[in-house]
């Protein structure tokens, strides 16, 4: 027979189950905070323009340098001065938004090119053969073309990327 002391009991550690499985992505990823800042500064390329912030800097925007024995050396107009790694709370490189560009190029090509499919099919009724063919055809090149433009719009567009935290 289950008594009610026995079904509290198991719903407490079922509580405890659930509480710790909630709380260990945040403990994980507290304790790979340092790893992520090192590999995140190790990846820097030297010349690369990059924004920094910590606790102890205003947030400095200037040039990469090498990384080495925990220091980053960092590049702000003609001086250059070693920034301890671990003093970095974020870290931003400058790159191009050629990605974004050919998503939002994609999408709007294949919405005006199923639109234009679509009065191509109501235009030639029945000489054009199948009208879903047709949208569909229009809209994939519309989509690819509007997916090329957007890249070449981006590419040209500066956009910080944050690397860190």
């Amino acid at each position: 027979m289950v008594t009610i002391r026995a079904v509290q009991h198991h719903m407490t550690a079922w509580r405890g189950l659930v509480l710790l499985l909630l709380l260990l992505p945040g403990i994980a990823s507290a304790q790979d905070t340092p790893t992520k800042r090192d590999t995140a500064v190790a990846k820097l390329n030297t010349g690369q323009q990059i924004r920094i912030s910590g606790e102890a800097m205003n947030r400095l925007i200037g040039k990469a340098g090498v990384a080495l024995n925990d220091t980053l050396d960092f590049a702000q107009d003609d001086a250059v001065r070693r920034i301890p790694v671990q003093s970095i709370d974020t870290l931003w490189t400058r790159g191009r938004a050629t990605t974004t560009g050919m998503v939002i190029g994609g999408v709007a090509g294949a919405l005006l090119g199923a639109y234009g499919g679509a009065v191509v099919s109501i235009a030639c009724e029945y000489d054009c053969g199948s009208e879903g063919g047709t949208v569909v055809a229009v809209s994939a090149l519309g989509m690819a073309t509007g997916a090329a433009v957007g890249a070449l719009i981006g590419a040209a567009i500066p956009k910080w990327k944050r690397r860190y935290p």
